[in-house]
């Protein structure tokens, strides 16, 4: 067989491979993310399609592993709750993807955790080891304007209030849900309090819900608080709660969005 078969042979053999591995990082990225693959124009070499597959190769892998240097700037975190039975992380048995969003760009495919205490997030560095583990780092709040976190179940987008914003908004700086947008507007704040018990603090997980109908968020606990918020749709909203068996004091996000969803039908259809 002449050499240039052979050469021929061995670089369809390494197209393939990076194919292969093209696949695999697409198929753990996070959803609704997509990695294209270069595509073959016909009008190149098989040597340069092979050196363009792989420097996208290198990006995509690079991309998804490397530390970035812009995020872990930020302190160092310690575990401080290791003796609690109940710790502050939100949902920290659950499986989850993370992104990050910063002023300049965002970063996928991050290991995240949200601390409702301190109301940090906090990045855990695989890319190296200090005494046998991974560092983890309260992210730079400075930096951070907000971060996602897919679970299978739900996803859920966190938006960094800061002042002015956040104080003509009635609301404290931090790191809120965005739970609903629409003409009124959710959000979650996921925090905990502490408490001791048997010689031990635990931390009791005690989210707020923050409703706007216009520019200014108020807390929502009950009925009452939510329907001072509907204006002159209250007493729609109100039957409406009472035919879906909506219990404000009890409910859930989605039923929240449901209730806020039909406010904002009454207030569309009155505009027309």
């Amino acid at each position: 067989m002449k050499n240039s078969q052979i050469s021929g042979i061995k670089l369809l053999l390494v197209l393939n491979l990076l194919l292969v591995f093209v696949e695999m990082l697409s198929a753990q990225n996070v959803p609704g993310a997509k990695i294209s693959p270069v595509n073959y124009s016909g009008n190149e070499s098989m040597i340069s399609l092979v050196n363009r597959q792989t420097e996208f190769l290198r990006e995509s892998y690079s991309d998804k592993n490397e530390a970035p240097e812009e995020l872990i700037n930020g302190t160092e975190y310690e575990s401080y709750y290791t003796r609690s039975k109940v710790k502050p992380l939100l949902f920290p048995e659950k499986t989850r993807t993370a992104s990050a969003i910063t002023k300049t760009r965002r970063y996928n495919n991050l290991s995240l955790q949200y601390d409702t205490f301190l109301d940090e997030v906090i990045y855990t560095d695989t890319s190296r080891t200090i005494n046998f583990r991974f560092p983890q780092i309260a992210l730079n709040k400075i930096i951070i304007d907000g971060f996602n976190l897919y679970f299978t179940d739900d996803s859920l987008i966190f938006r960094n209030f800061r002042r002015p914003v956040c104080s003509g908004r009635n609301l404290k700086e931090g790191f809120y849900e965005v739970a609903y947008e629409g003409e009124s507007q959710y959000l979650i704040k996921h925090q905990s309090a502490f408490y001791e018990r048997e010689g031990l603090v635990n931390y009791k997980y005690s989210p707020v819900n923050y409703v706007s109908t216009g520019d200014t968020f108020y807390t929502v606990t009950n009925k009452k608080s939510l329907l001072r918020l509907m204006g002159e749709k209250s007493k729609e909203v109100k039957k409406f709660l009472h035919a879906t068996g909506v219990r404000v004091r009890q409910a859930d996000k989605d039923q929240i969005i449901t209730v806020l969803k039909f406010y904002d039908s009454l207030k569309r259809s009155h505009q027309l």
